[in-house]
């Protein structure tokens, strides 16, 4: 299975309500792995609202709290805000 259908199936099981509030509490909490969490799923719209700045606020969290991951999400939409314009 690659990387990106893996992924996929991970965020769909990851996007229960409960699921949801519980990795939201673990970001609010400083976990930066729940931070890109709670980034991916509100940048992509699964169980949470599609919310392009709030997915920038988790993967900015989640960098400054050292997910490298995050950083890289981060980067990429800016770069896609900037080609925008």
């Amino acid at each position: 299975m690659n990387k990106t259908v893996f992924l996929g199936v991970l965020l769909t099981i990851l996007s229960s309500a409960d699921t949801i509030k519980e990795i939201e509490k673990t970001c609010n909490a400083g976990d930066a792995k729940s931070c890109k969490i709670m980034g991916d799923l509100t940048r992509a719209g699964l169980g949470v609202d599609k919310d392009k700045a709030k997915a920038e606020y988790y993967y900015d969290r989640a960098c400054f709290d050292g997910n490298k991951d995050a950083c890289k999400e981060l980067e990429i939409m800016k770069e896609d805000e900037s080609k925008s314009i």
